[in-house]
């Protein structure tokens, strides 16, 4: 359609292709997140995981500042960790740690990968929704984040998967695009795509409609756009 009004130069989602990448050290910021996200998932004490963020106090301020932007919508700010941990305990913090990694990016990774990773997440976490309870939505919100590990980790995804310990099942929707979790992946990169054939087999094998697609991918959209002006 906008060939034919005269458009001529087009830019894609090349940024979210994979491509073949040298495994490489990570940054320190991504490395502290990397433990971060490490020590909330496998639910150390709270005095640990203070420990941690004090010693990189960028990571503390940005996720403080992560947790109380507009897009979570809190009626009062935290200030502490322990705030925020007992406001929205481990799990929840979890997801917004890894929203840290879309930001901490190298100096080869366009910004337009970490905003693409936090679309796939809410994308997946408002269609989740609708079929799973509301842990297994943010189950699905965080791996549509780590959909694009290793564009932003720069390193080829199962190795970089394999830093965070990550539960089989979880590990098995990004590796493999296993279970439902892995057909929500598919949908939400059809998405992005022009491949039709490939959105209507994702959508009918999870029962989703067009319209309750599409309003979501509005919404994750808007929403991201919303986290970055936070």
């Amino acid at each position: 359609m906008a060939s034919s009004l005269g458009v001529r130069l087009f830019q894609g989602y090349l940024f979210s292709r994979p491509t073949l990448v040298e495994a490489r050290l990570l940054s320190p910021s991504q490395a502290s997140i990397v433990q971060l996200l490490n020590l909330v998932r496998s639910q150390a004490p709270t005095t640990e995981i203070e420990e941690a963020l004090k010693k990189d106090a960028g990571l503390a301020f940005n996720l403080m500042r992560l947790i109380n932007s507009a897009g979570l919508g809190l009626t009062r700010e935290i200030t502490s960790f322990r705030q925020a941990v007992l406001l929205l305990g481990l799990k929840k913090l979890f997801r917004w740690a890894a929203l840290l990694l879309t930001v901490a990016r190298s100096g080869g990774t366009p910004p337009a990968v970490g905003q693409t990773a936090v679309v796939r997440g809410r994308l997946m976490e408002l269609l989740a929704r609708e079929f799973m309870s509301p842990e297994q939505a943010d189950q699905a919100f965080v791996i549509g984040v780590f959909s694009m590990l290793d564009q932003m980790l720069g390193m080829p995804l199962e190795p970089a998967l394999g830093l965070l310990h990550l539960p089989d099942e979880l590990a098995a929707a990004l590796l493999r695009r296993d279970n439902a979790y892995g057909q929500l992946l598919t949908l939400a990169e059809a998405c992005e795509s022009s491949d039709d054939c490939r959105f209507d087999q994702a959508a009918q094998s999870l029962r989703l409609s067009s319209q309750q697609i599409n309003l979501a991918h509005l919404q994750a959209l808007a929403w991201a756009d919303q986290m970055t002006q936070g």
